[in-house]
């Protein structure tokens, strides 16, 4: 390996199995991964001819970001070799009339978020890794996250792309451009397409007005009935200012605020849900907003019969509240041995599903610990089972059984990866599996890259 890239020191950085070390061989999760050569390129072109090697001498390939993936996506398996992405890291640049920021992969979502609010715009993809998880990671995914409600995964989120091809190829289209119908929308195909299909080099993003000011807004509600009214209302109420509708059952609340010490549950176990409300206000009298919010609220609560309404009074409050929720990882990690459920549920369904699922999981185990928390806005319930052995196999298929049977989606923004791809193949159509297969072969014929993720190809 070191002889293939001996020409190319200046601008390819190398490690060895032995010095990359875990940093390089698994995701958040650990539950994949395996010693691998890591090839970090400090430049696009060097990344290209990375690949174009790699490819020539017959090694398969998997891209990483940041390694916060949650379905080993980035973890390198047996005979692979990674290439990082984590040395091409620059904001290279902002246009401000365009409301566009160029960027290179590597560089984390918390460096995009910031550059953009110092230009006074503002980037609407956000999630609890933002410190880590890199732009080149959100698209390769398709991330979701907070604000999916109001701006959309992050698919809604890209102009242009440059994307490397299997074979090492570039392929360039960094349209900044909000209309641009000429020939296939290729940045598509690749957007979400877990680094199967090509490595994300570059990238141009839409940015949007920033906000003059944000409201959280924490409301207790009893069942989920109640929560699902509340949508309804803070969606008519609030309309665009609604930019995130965040729901924590009383399982996961409980675990997290006071198992756990992280956060504040601001009604005191007195709900069976929390809400989180982010509210986005863009008027030049916030004053005027202000008055419109409460009001709003007021009539919710009344409507809705709880005096549970809590607005934040400070940036330091407003987080507090928003630590809770985000803290989904570290109760992942204090549950032992788990599963963890990333879907799509319609929201008319909520309310048949959720309760056959929690059944189900009662008639496997009674014992089994269960957190729910979850996007409401957007239909994404995530649900962590504290399970082991020959229950987690039942576990999976009772839990993807009832969302497959509501028209849900086994993998609302997490991915396929290696963690999911036995359940995709056995739960989706051969006809669209197929289709899937095609587009991948078309794009990289030995399956070198990314191979085995999404759909096995072995």
């Amino acid at each position: 390996m070191s002889e293939l890239f001996a020409d190319l020191s200046d601008s390819v950085s190398f490690m060895s199995s032995d010095d990359a070390g875990p940093r390089y061989q698994e995701d958040w999760t650990g539950a994949f991964g395996a010693p691998a050569p890591v090839l970090r390129p400090r430049t696009v072109a060097a990344l290209a001819e990375t690949v174009r090697r790699l490819h020539g001498a017959g090694l398969r390939i998997v891209a990483q970001g940041g390694m916060s993936g949650l379905v080993g996506g980035g973890a390198p398996m047996r005979g692979e070799v990674v290439v990082s992405l984590e040395l091409l890291n620059r904001i290279e640049s902002c246009d401000l009339y365009g409301a566009t920021m160029t960027v290179q992969a590597g560089a984390t979502l918390q460096a995009v978020q910031e550059e953009a609010e110092r230009q006074g715009l503002f980037y609407p993809v956000d999630l609890g890794s933002r410190g880590s998880c890199t732009v080149g990671g959100n698209i390769a995914t398709n991330a979701g996250g907070n604000r999916v409600l109001q701006y959309g995964m992050t698919r809604a989120s890209v102009l242009g792309l440059e994307v490397v091809l299997p074979d090492g190829t570039l392929v360039s289209r960094m349209g900044r451009v909000a209309k641009d119908n000429a020939g296939y929308d290729l940045k598509q195909l690749f957007i979400g397409s877990e680094g199967t299909l090509g490595i994300v080099a570059r990238a141009v993003l839409r940015l949007h007005p920033l906000p003059r000011q944000r409201y959280t807004v924490a409301l207790g509600l009893q069942d989920l009935d109640q929560v699902l009214r509340a949508l309804a209302a803070c969606r008519a109420d609030f309309g665009p200012m609604l930019t995130s509708f965040e729901v924590m059952w009383r399982d996961f609340v409980d675990f997290v605020a006071r198992g756990l010490g992280i956060g504040r549950d601001p009604f005191a176990g007195a709900c069976g849900h929390v809400v989180l409300l982010e509210l986005s206000c863009y008027d030049r009298q916030p004053e005027r907003d202000e008055a419109r919010i409460m009001e709003a609220l007021q009539a919710l609560s009344e409507n809705l019969d709880t005096p549970h309404v809590v607005v934040a009074k400070s940036l330091s409050e407003a987080a507090e509240l928003w630590r809770m929720r985000d803290a989904s990882g570290e109760a992942a990690r204090h549950l032992g041995a788990y599963l963890s459920f990333d879907v799509s549920i319609p929201a008319g369904e909520l309310q048949d599903c959720l309760p056959r699922i929690y059944a189900g999981l009662d008639a496997i185990d009674p014992a089994l610990r269960r957190l729910t928390y979850g996007h409401l806005g957007d239909g994404n319930v995530h649900l962590l089972v504290g399970c082991a052995g020959p229950a987690a196999e039942r576990v999976e298929h009772l839990v993807y059984h009832e969302v497959m049977r509501c028209g849900g989606s086994i993998s609302a923004e997490h991915g396929i990866g290696l963690e999911k791809n036995q359940a995709f193949q056995r739960l989706y159509p051969a006809a669209e599996l197929d289709a899937m297969r095609r587009i991948k072969l078309a794009f990289d014929p030995g399956a070198l890259l990314g191979r085995d993720r999404v759909f096995g190809l072995s």
